[in-house]
C-alpha cells in the first residue's frame, strides 16, 4: 500500500465506512491575492474571479447559467464513460458545474477519491498541491442548497458533497460531487429509517426506494443536482475497487470531465 500525502482539509470530513454516514467535502479554499487576465483565445488562460464570498459567486453563477444552458456532462475513466444529466431545477448548482468544466476544466486530473461500496463514489479531489492552488484561484465560496428533500437520492443520483461542521444551512461544496448507489428497501425498513433519522417519507419516496433503490436518509442533507443517464455499470465497477480504511482507492481512479459534444 503506498503512502498517501494528502493534506487538504476535506480529509477531516470524509465519510467513515458506514453507508449511513454523511457525505462531506472540502470547503476551505483560500482567496487568491490576484486574478489572472482572461485570454479569449485559449481555455488554458481562464479568468480567475477569486470570489471572496458566497454572494459574489452566486450572483455571477446566476448570470452565467442564463447564458450557458448546457446540462449533459461526460465523465471519462479507465473503467468507461459515465454520462450525467444536470437538472434544470437546481440552476445555481448546474451553472457552477458547467462553469468549472467549461471555463477551468477543473475536474480533469481529479479522482474518484472516495469509494464507499453500496453507498457512493465521490469525485473532485486528489492529493496534489496544484489542485488546491487551482481552487484558491477560483475562489472561496459555497452554494446555497436547492431542492433539498425534493430531488431524491435515487440509485444513480448525482449530488454535491458538503461539510457537516459549522454549516447549519447545508451549503454545498462547489468542487466535489458524488454518484449515489444505495439499495432497495422494504416498507418495514423505511418505517425504521423514519424513526432513526426523524424523517417523514412521502408515498412517492417510498415507491422510489422500494422499486429503484437509493439513500432516502440523505434527501434532506445534500442537494441532488442530476442523475446518471448511461454508464451505471461503470459506477458499479468503480464502487468495487479495493480501498484503504479511509475509503480511498488503493489505485487512483482519475477522471476527465467534458460537455457532451
Amino acid at each position: 500500500m503506498f503512502i498517501r500525502t494528502f493534506t487538504l482539509i476535506s480529509i477531516l470530513f470524509l465519510l467513515g465506512a458506514c453507508q449511513d454516514a454523511p457525505v462531506t467535502g472540502d470547503t476551505a479554499a483560500k482567496r487568491s491575492p490576484q486574478t489572472r487576465k482572461e485570454n479569449s483565445q485559449s481555455r488554458l488562460e481562464p479568468e480567475f474571479l477569486a470570489w471572496e464570498n458566497d454572494q459574489e459567486a452566486q450572483a455571477y453563477l446566476k448570470s452565467y447559467g442564463q447564458s450557458n444552458p448546457e446540462n449533459i456532462v461526460v465523465i471519462e475513466t479507465a473503467f468507461g464513460k459515465i454520462k450525467i444529466r444536470l437538472y434544470q431545477n437546481t440552476p445555481l448548482h448546474r451553472a457552477n458545474f458547467i462553469y468549472l468544466v467549461k471555463e477551468h476544466q477543473y475536474f480533469n486530473g481529479t479522482w474518484f477519491h472516495r469509494v464507499s461500496p453500496g453507498h457512493v463514489i465521490q469525485a473532485g479531489n486528489n492529493d496534489e498541491y496544484t489542485l488546491k492552488a487551482l481552487r484558491d484561484r477560483i475562489g472561496k465560496y459555497q452554494l446555497a442548497p436547492e431542492r433539498l428533500g425534493l430531488n431524491y437520492h435515487q440509485y444513480g443520483a448525482v449530488a454535491m458533497a458538503r461539510s457537516y461542521k459549522n454549516n447549519p444551512e447545508k451549503k454545498s461544496d462547489p468542487f466535489e460531487f458524488y454518484i449515489n448507489l444505495g439499495k432497495r428497501y422494504s416498507q418495514g425498513q423505511l418505517d425504521l429509517m423514519e424513526k432513526e433519522y426523524g424523517i417523514d417519507l412521502s408515498p412517492e419516496q417510498r415507491a422510489l426506494y422500494t422499486e429503484k433503490g437509493g439513500s432516502p436518509h440523505l434527501d434532506l442533507e445534500h442537494t441532488v443536482i442530476g442523475e446518471v443517464i448511461s454508464g451505471m455499470e461503470v459506477v458499479e465497477a468503480i464502487s468495487k475497487v479495493e480501498t484503504d480504511k479511509g475509503e480511498w482507492p488503493l489505485s487512483n481512479v482519475p477522471i476527465e470531465v467534458y460537455l457532451e459534444k
